[in-house]
């Protein structure tokens, strides 16, 4: 036993190979004991294959790894193993397989002829080579040298013991008549494990176990059966042969290509069982390789499970101290930086993240600040508030030569702002809109997206927009004047509709705000006279006096089926109903009602009337005729018309009554048939609308100057 161990410690002294387990120490040899140091191991396959479950794709890299090995000893160092077992198979702590237990190998007396000697039953099995890995041509009578192929049948065994999980192929018990009955019947024992092997691996090793030893393959020929042939596998054994790359061009390629498309391919135990270790072992030192590598890491770090994630704080600690050394380093972090807040949560990381921000940005680069702007809207929500409002948009304000008639730009930037729009409130969006301003191009795309924003403002607070003066000069100017462009070709129909339903709303907001301005001034004026109040609410949102036609909206949308509906005013005094108006669903139907119904609480409310149905297209209808049925305010409608037609004369009594019965008629048909099949449903009491005021007074006028007439006339 002692010889043995000697001959094993020298024979691995004289082997230098990554694939041969290394000798750190030679033996040292005393009365009480001996001793030798190798490269820091795991242990062996033995316990490793029975104890731990092993990833199909490591198995298959391992056996590689042993065949990478074994070619080297034929072919190289002209040597044969000759006990080629489990227990010859030692895992290192990087999870590299690498052989030893050389106490049975010998050297080639000639070109691929070794000696052999008889496996004894007088001899302990300690003192010779495992039976069950032997190759038949060691145990045949009068054979005394043998070539390569011996090895090559022990290796055969050796994959079906580890794909079998560590059940043995032949377990012959250290008998050799045992052995001999099991040998000649391999086929049907391959068949037996042929589910583990899979079909490839299992047709390749029928040969490798053949009894003729001119059928089995040369052992590097078994690297180029299909068996091996996969991107993620050829990936990981590049990777543990990166040290031996000398072109950094090629290393480069490979880590940032090849490793990077094979990172998704394998599996999350070997990423920290194997890849980080490689990359701590061979990569830690060589900044130049960083950017490199910052794709697979990032993979990484985004879909490795949570418990796992404290293992990728060094090497992300690592790239961020060096981004603002390496340009390509930092744009890939800025474009990517989600992923270091939404997993990481470590604070220097977040911290040296908010540096490389403001220095992209305050950067001459206009790629390292295009990189930060583009970034931007994926880390908004993950930025402190103190951050946004003293150093991010003052340094944005900073970005007028970057943005100078520049479209796209602009329009990434828009993209980071109203991520940013969620984030600012009252007090800081001020800045906010000074950052917007500076996106001053007409271009269609930039009136759109500006337009977007003013939307998300107003969905998700409108009280932001408290100053009028803001708002007009930073988002409704904007959108008037990009609107007002002379090639109104450029917006699409959807864009367009949805340009004008942001105007609309702004427009709303400002009249709204004047209102309760005015209520507010009203209410202190009053206090003394609570008994007076005034008819209503109910405003025009613009005057007949100036406009040949009077836009009368409904500032509250209707919530049945049908889209809302605008009312015109023309100048010949009739109500238009424009139903077969162009609309976006998107922005007028939806969008708009919603705005509506969050700033609408107190402003222009018409009745029914207001939301009929598009089926009455293009239908007008005289002012006076509408007055009859649209509201009753303070007094009886029918007494009205009574005392009107007495005033007018008999003749003009009977026209009018006919024209009221006219009006009636058609409210019965526009009257909603759901009301003719519930007639005990409570319907709410009529409200008045804008136009009802309006109708109102010309109605009071018309009839003053009937009366003046006819006293002028009897005078």
């Amino acid at each position: 036993m002692f010889d043995l161990i000697k001959y094993e410690t020298q024979q691995l002294m004289g082997l230098v190979h990554p694939r041969i387990l290394h000798m750190e120490h030679n033996l040292e040899e005393t009365k009480d004991y001996f001793s030798f140091a190798t490269e820091q191991i795991f242990g062996n396959l033995e316990s490793i294959v029975t104890d731990d479950s092993v990833d199909r794709l490591e198995i298959r890299l391992g056996v590689l790894q042993i065949i990478d090995g074994l070619s080297y000893l034929h072919n190289s160092a002209k040597m044969l193993h000759g006990n080629l077992t489990p227990d010859a198979i030692y895992v290192t702590a990087i999870k590299t397989w690498k052989i030893g237990g050389f106490s049975f190998s010998v050297n080639a007396k000639e070109p691929n002829c070794f000696p052999c000697y008889p496996w004894t039953k007088k001899l302990p099995p300690c003192l010779q080579p495992d039976l069950d890995f032997l190759a038949p041509e060691n145990l045949a009578q009068g054979q005394s040298t043998v070539t390569s192929a011996a090895d090559v049948f022990s290796l055969g065994v050796l994959i079906c013991w580890i794909y079998a999980g560590g059940k043995r192929l032949i377990d012959a018990k250290n008998n050799l008549e045992t052995y001999h009955i099991i040998v000649n019947q391999l086929d049907a024992a391959l068949q037996c494990i042929s589910n583990e092997l899979g079909p490839n691996l299992k047709d390749s090793l029928s040969k490798v176990l053949s009894l003729d030893v001119v059928q089995r393959p040369a052992v590097q020929l078994l690297t180029l059966i299909k068996h091996f042939d996969d991107p993620a596998l050829s990936a990981l054994r590049q990777l543990d042969d990166i040290s031996q790359m000398f072109d950094p061009s090629h290393k480069s390629h490979f880590l940032s290509h090849t490793l990077n498309q094979a990172i998704p391919n394998i599996p999350e135990s070997i990423w920290f069982n194997r890849v980080l270790p490689r990359f701590n072992e061979q990569l830690w030192e060589q900044p130049d390789l960083y950017y490199f590598i910052t794709k697979p890491l990032f993979h990484i770090l985004e879909h490795c499970e949570s418990h796992n994630i404290h293992k990728m704080k060094p090497w992300i600690r690592k790239l961020m101290e060096n981004a603002a050394h390496n340009k390509l380093l930092r744009a890939f972090i800025l474009e990517n930086m989600s992923a270091l807040f939404r997993r990481l949560s470590d604070e220097f990381v977040e911290d040296k993240c908010l540096d490389v921000i403001i220095l992209s940005l305050k950067s001459d680069d206009t790629s390292l600040q295009s990189s930060a702007v583009r970034g931007l809207p994926h880390v908004a929500e993950y930025l402190p508030i103190s951050f946004i409002t003293k150093k991010l948009l003052p340094t944005i304000m900073n970005l007028p030569p970057y943005l100078q008639d520049n479209v796209p730009r602009q329009l990434d930037l828009l993209a980071a702002l109203a991520a940013l729009s969620d984030r600012c409130d009252v007090a800081n969006v001020a800045l906010l809109f000074g950052c917007i301003s500076l996106c001053n191009s007409t271009h269609s795309v930039i009136v759109h997206a500006k337009s977007r924003i003013a939307q998300r403002l107003v969905m998700r607070d409108p009280n932001r927009l408290k100053d009028a003066q803001l708002m007009c000069v930073h988002l409704l100017n904007p959108l008037v004047t990009g609107l007002a462009c002379d090639d109104l070709s450029k917006f699409s129909c959807a864009h367009f509709d949805d340009i004008m339903s942001s105007v609309r709303i702004l427009l709303e907001i400002l009249e709204q705000r004047r209102y309760e301005m005015e209520d507010r001034q009203e209410h202190k004026q009053s206090n003394h006279h609570l008994g007076l109040n005034r008819l209503g609410n109910r405003r025009v949102s613009m005057s007949s006096t100036n406009l040949p036609r009077v836009m009368i909206s409904a500032a509250r949308p209707s919530f049945s089926s049908d889209s809302r509906k605008m009312s015109f005013l023309s100048a010949d005094g009739r109500l238009e109903d424009r139903g077969s108006r162009r609309e976006s669903r998107d922005s007028r139907g939806s969008l708009e009602s919603d705005m509506s119904i969050r700033i609408g609480n107190g402003s222009d409310i018409s009745d029914d009337s207001c939301f009929s149905s598009h089926s009455a297209k293009g239908r007008r209808q005289s002012w006076l005729d509408n007055y009859g049925h649209s509201v009753s305010l303070e007094q009886n409608t029918n007494g009205f018309l009574e005392t009107t037609s007495r005033n007018l004369g008999d003749r003009n009594s009977m026209n009018f009554k006919q024209r009221n019965a006219r009006a009636s008629e058609r409210r019965a048909r526009n009257r909603s048939p759901n009301a003719e099949l519930e007639p005990h449903r409570e319907h709410p009491p009529a409200r008045p609308n804008s136009f009802s005021n309006l109708g109102h007074n010309i109605v009071l006028t018309y009839r003053n100057l009937m009366y003046n007439n006819k006293d002028h006339t009897y005078s």
